[in-house]
């Protein structure tokens, strides 16, 4: 009770205190996120997707990336499953969902979900959102765009305008780089343009779009080499429920990644 009528007597410290949270949360974002940022040096190395843009647009680009211990061939069933309609984006899934976006993560191999093909649509949220599939290399890349300018064409799938711009025009790209030793480098390379392009619209973006998108970019990245390393652990409830099933060989469940001895499925 106390500290409610201090706040009551201190309107500028309410204030104060209400603001200080998503601040918080956002810095935290952003701090966190910067964790997997590509050196400088590699921001202006040339990545598949850098032409899907209108030739005279000056982008910002967040670039992230990841090294796994693991081949290309194991990395890529695991980025072609990508897509809320799909095996979801290996991010905090519960959090996706508190916020109305209907993803579930899925660990296991679906043969329906490897194939990715340019004009298929990468659904972020089930209303719509999300960027279309532009150009493929499979076991290498593939490449995303969602424009204003240029709408989708994929049934159901949108380009995002948020209120107050013009235009607003972004990349995903997913682009896979064979390293010594079995490696690979995982990148994601994201370029956007908006229109008008002003400090304040651009601050706005980069807070209310960006920090989120780096939190669950590192997230993604950070899963997808956990999954592809054979290091996801199996869900106790689905191995509990499908212990009382039985499976032809052709059906069975199997789990993505190097060590395909786990136990199937996780789903988050």
């Amino acid at each position: 009770m106390g500290l409610i009528k201090t706040l009551a007597k201190h309107p500028a410290l309410t204030a104060g205190a209400v603001a200080a949270v998503p601040v918080g949360i956002f810095s935290y974002f952003w701090a966190y996120g910067r964790g997997a940022w590509s050196p400088k040096e590699k921001l202006d190395e040339s990545l598949p997707g850098d032409d899907l843009l209108l030739p005279a647009d000056k982008p910002l680009r967040l670039q992230e990336e990841i090294t796994i211990d693991a081949p290309i061939d194991v990395v890529w069933p695991v980025i072609a499953q990508l897509g809320s309609r799909k095996g979801g984006f290996y991010a905090l899934a519960w959090l996706e969902r508190l916020f109305t976006f209907h993803i579930f993560n899925t660990y296991e191999q679906v043969d329906d979900w490897q194939e990715v093909t340019p004009g298929d649509f990468l659904f972020y949220h089930q209303a719509g959102v999300g960027s279309q599939v532009m150009d493929v290399e499979p076991g290498h890349y593939f490449t995303s765009l969602s424009d204003t300018r240029r709408p989708p064409t994929a049934q159901g799938g949108m380009a995002l305008l948020p209120v107050g711009l013009k235009n607003f025009a972004w990349t995903w790209n997913f682009v896979l780089q064979e390293l010594p030793d079995g490696r690979t480098r995982f990148v994601n390379r994201c370029d956007t343009v908006l229109e008008p392009a002003g400090k304040v619209p651009t601050a706005l973006v980069v807070v209310l779009l960006g920090c989120p998108s780096v939190f669950m970019v590192r997230k993604m990245l950070e899963k997808v080499k956990k999954v592809a390393e054979g290091r996801q652990r199996p869900s106790l409830v689905n191995a509990a429920v499908r212990s009382m099933g039985v499976f032809s060989n052709e059906a069975r469940p199997r789990p993505l990644g190097a060590d395909r001895a786990h136990a199937p499925t996780v789903v988050s």
